[in-house]
């Protein structure tokens, strides 16, 4: 639904609260009294059927009818019965925006057994009333003397935004954050999440200055698509954090079933999160530590941590954590070995951990922490202390905080114990400086941190270039078209190959034999020890195996060379199949060469489908050896070589591998790319629920994949928006006759994008960015290329090199659009010696057409006063030009689609 009138739940000028009075446990009354205890300086009503004059002094009407003025904000706190009924008479006074406080509309039900929350959702959509809820706290938004919940108590003002899914759960955090002096932008819970979901709530947080953090707890994701666009969206500039609830099937009111191949469904989230660029946290206790890091902890810089501490024992508990958790430790360099050596005793250890002696005093802790601050190689220093008889550990704590103002490292700290740490500890929260209870607890929250940063270094990472080895896509295209027009969903092993190598995916060499006697016939061909393995329908759906268990079921026998032995396996094999699988039909052998696999590593690599996040990339290791729960990672597609890295760099097998093989990097590279062609695959033909790849072994050659398995459905979107090879399109330039591709951008552009603009003009520069820029970071490249194609486009064209080898970016266009949808804002450049070729024409021609198609409203853009080219081709394409006296530019104003009411009244406000 998007941010479409959110700004009246955030801000409300006017608050009618429905079904409040003066009793002491009435749920409006609780509000209403919230409401004029924080000096709410906007207008409020009470609606009442009672017909109260006033309830807390605030005028009472019976029907809301009979409101005095149209409230930007309607809070119903009635019984369930009443609500549907509230709901439309709120819509036919053309009331906006709704929460719904009242608890227990998806367990009431009406005259035809639908439960209530499904009536209010029906009339809402007819009315176009934005609801938040049922059952939701409410919102708190400090910086409008908001507080329109039912909480025992407030928050105070600061930059971190909580969305919410259970009341009692923010009843706690807004206790604990008070007690900590930790303040919130906003505050609010979704409750049974009709109509306003975490999407929209995030869209709006993301345009809303005064939030520069979002902490978020939720129990599940119900649009994925939406959500992972607008998370991807805001994470690039504020922190998110992310606590899931409902982990396990006996914590979930209704188990989801997992997708085959997936035995944990948390690492659906897992993978969803990473993607999104999220900070996940598990539980409320981690969530309060995030709590404490996100609001005090500076920003880490570099991942090696120091440790101080006054004995031994507290800094080797944090050394062993760090690594459990794969931290770095840091080293220390001689210069500030010797220094620390001017005061430590004879006998220190000369290393991290820095074990001051259990009689360190004030002074020391400071000038430990001076000299640490003058190693460049520092950046990230905890600091421990027990309980010492010889010295006050508040004194302690002081010397700390002194060093700390002084200095530029981030350092965070724990106290052990509590009764004499106590007020060492309130020293360090009221002078900003992060504290925990335990070496675990500030070792964790430091890794937060870094795992932060590290997940979005890997979103930032500019693609290496891949040349796709598909010589005939269509071919694979029109064979599964045609199975699934068959009736058929489950390929046979044959047609499974096909379709990979029609992909370019190396395959082992494989016949196919209905009887013993030609098995025996094509072992001979081979003249090589060979495999045999037998295949039954079954056997051909992907990752179904697993649901039985592959150790009571032996479906393969490798490196046979006798007749005999031939003979026997083939006869053992039909036994063994019969007893497991007596419903599954016979579809004969498969005869391979035996491959003499490196370390016996194998990978089971695949696609499996969600039936919420759709398909799913999987890979980790294949055969019964290992749990398939302990090694399967999952990523969301599509992929690239950088994602497909991070994928396998998670799996235990990746690290067997980098042990075994003969040419690591070239293997490591041949696992990325086979992810990535899996992914291209399930983009290409949507029908494919399920592929597996299993196993891929390597050998002194390069990988091989052993065998193959596909099964189809109806098609199914990704979760993420993949490239849209459909826009691509070649033109001819008129005058030079150059041929150029106009395309959507791609991370892997960035190297042509970087020599395009410094061959620029400082002219062509400065009306592009309003100011002339003579370079351009990785992270401005970053947000240029890597685009989330949901809610950006940008067309690039490019031609051939004239050497031949790679390409030249001639020029740009780009158009952002806002989460609803309403406008977009265009920026073009094109290379300056390309003026006269109608370039700029066309590539705006191509970014109008695409963002008219999507249904976008208007499109808008500001142009220097100076820029008379771009003001010329504006006024060519139609735009509305006039001057902006504010912002001293021309404002283009470009009419794409017929606004609906509310987009017209919101555009007004523009």
């Amino acid at each position: 639904m998007g941010t479409r009138h959110l700004e009246a739940l955030f801000n409300p000028k006017s608050i009618a609260v429905i079904g409040a009075s003066e009793r002491s446990n009435n749920l409006g009354g609780m509000v209403l009294r919230n409401l004029m205890s924080t000096d709410y300086s906007g207008r409020l009503v009470v609606v009442n059927d009672k017909g109260y004059h006033d309830v807390h002094g605030v005028p009472c009407v019976k029907r809301p009818q009979q409101m005095p003025f149209r409230p930007d904000l309607a809070i119903i706190c009635t019984p369930p019965e009443s609500v549907p009924r509230i709901v439309r008479v709120l819509g036919n006074v053309k009331v906006k925006t709704a929460m719904i406080l009242t608890g227990g509309l998806s367990r009431t039900h009406s005259r035809s057994g639908r439960p209530l929350m499904y009536s209010v959702q029906e009339i809402a959509s007819e009315y176009g009333i934005r609801i938040l809820g049922p059952e939701t706290i409410g919102m708190l938004s400090p910086a409008s003397n908001l507080n329109a919940t039912y909480m025992h108590m407030g928050v105070l003002p600061g930059k971190i935004a909580y969305i919410g899914q259970s009341g009692s759960l923010a009843s706690a955090v807004i206790d604990w954050a008070f007690t900590r002096g930790i303040g919130f932008s906003h505050l609010t819970t979704l409750g049974d999440g009709i109509d306003v979901g975490l999407d929209d709530l995030i869209d709006y947080l993301a345009q809303d200055r005064s939030t520069k953090a979002i902490l978020l707890h939720m129990e599940n994701i119900h649009s994925p698509r939406r959500f992972i666009s607008a998370v991807r969206a805001v994470s690039r500039g504020k922190l998110v954090i992310a606590v899931k609830s409902g982990r396990t099937p006996a914590s979930q009111w209704r188990p989801a079933e997992l997708p085959l191949g997936v035995v944990d469904g948390d690492k659906i989230f897992d993978a969803v999160f990473r993607r999104a660029g999220v900070l996940r946290v598990n539980g409320a206790d981690e969530m309060f530590d995030a709590l404490e890091t996100l609001t005090r902890m500076k920003p880490v810089r570099g991942e090696p941590l120091h440790i101080i501490s006054n004995g031994l024992g507290p800094g080797v508990l944090a050394v062993d954590r760090l690594a459990s958790l794969n931290g770095e430790l840091g080293s220390l360099s001689p210069e500030t070995v010797s220094e620390l050596g001017k005061h430590l005793p004879p006998y220190w250890t000369r290393r991290n951990p820095i074990d001051l002696n259990y009689d360190a005093n004030p002074e020391l802790y400071r000038r430990t922490l001076e000299i640490l601050g003058r190693d460049p190689h520092v950046s990230n220093v905890l600091v421990l202390y027990a309980p010492s008889l010889t010295e006050d550990s508040l004194q302690v704590a002081d010397a700390v905080i002194e060093a700390g103002k002084r200095s530029h490292l981030n350092i965070f700290t724990c106290w052990l114990g509590h009764s004499t740490v106590y007020d060492a500890r309130e020293a360090f929260f009221h002078s900003g400086v992060p504290t925990f209870s335990t070496p675990d607890k500030a070792v964790k929250a430091f890794m937060h941190m870094v795992n932060h940063q590290r997940s979005q270094r890997v979103l930032r990472e500019t693609p290496e270039s891949y040349t796709d080895p598909i010589v005939d896509r269509s071919r694979a295209r029109k064979t599964i078209q045609k199975i699934y027009a068959s009736g058929r969903r489950v390929l046979t092993n044959a047609e499974s190959r096909q379709i990979l190598t029609d992909y370019g995916i190396n395959m082992l060499d494989t016949r196919y034999c209905e009887t013993e006697e030609q098995v025996v016939e094509v072992a001979r061909e081979f003249g090589a020890p060979v495999d045999i393995r037998i295949l039954h329908e079954h056997s051909c759906i992907p990752f179904k195996d697993e649901k039985t268990g592959r150790g009571r079921y032996k479906g393969r026998v490798k490196g046979l060379v006798e007749e005999a032995s031939i003979r026997d396996s083939c006869r053992y094999l039909l036994t063994h199949y019969r007893e497991h699988y007596p419903d599954s039909g016979f579809l004969g052998f498969a005869v391979q060469p035996s491959f003499q696999t490196v370390g016996g590593v194998g990978f089971s690599l695949g696609v499996t489908r969600d039936p919420v996040f759709g398909p799913l990339m999987v890979c980790g290791a294949s055969g019964a050896a290992v749990n398939v729960s302990t090694d399967r990672k999952l990523a969301l597609p599509p992929l690239n070589m950088v994602l497909a890295r991070d994928l396998l760099q998670q799996t235990h097998m990746f690290r067997l591998l980098k042990d075994y093989s003969y040419n690591r990097e070239q293997d490591i590279a041949k696992i990325c790319e086979t992810l990535v062609i899996l992914s291209q695959i399930i983009i290409d033909i949507p029908e494919i629920k399920g592929l597996e790849v299993m196993p891929l072994y390597f050998d002194k050659h390069g990988a091989v994949a052993v065998n193959a398995m596909i099964d189809l459905d109806k098609p199914a979107k990704l979760a993420i928006q993949p490239y849209p090879q459909e826009l691509r399109e070649w033109i001819m330039l008129p005058k030079s006759k150059r041929k150029a591709e106009i395309r959507p951008v791609r991370g892997e552009d960035e190297p042509s994008h970087i020599e395009f603009y410094s061959g620029l003009s400082p002219e062509s520069i400065r009306y592009r960015f309003f100011h002339y820029r003579k370079s351009f970071t990785h992270d401005e490249m970053v947000q240029m290329l890597q685009i989330d194609y949901d809610r950006e486009m940008a067309f690039i064209a490019m031609s051939p090199k004239e050497s031949g080898y790679g390409e030249d970016t001639l020029g740009t266009v780009r158009a952002w659009t806002d989460a609803d949808n309403l406008q977009c804002e265009f920026a073009i450049i094109v290379r300056d010696d390309l003026r006269g070729e109608n370039l700029g024409w066309v590539l705006m021609r191509k970014i109008i057409e695409y963002c008219r198609e999507k249904g976008t409203v208007e499109m808008v853009g500001s142009v220097l006063p100076d820029n008379k080219p771009m003001l010329r081709l504006a006024e060519k394409l139609g735009f509305s030009i006039r001057y902006d006296d504010e912002e001293g530019v021309m404002a283009l104003r470009l009419p794409l689609n017929a606004p609906d009411e509310w987009q017209a009244e919101r555009l007004k406000s523009k």
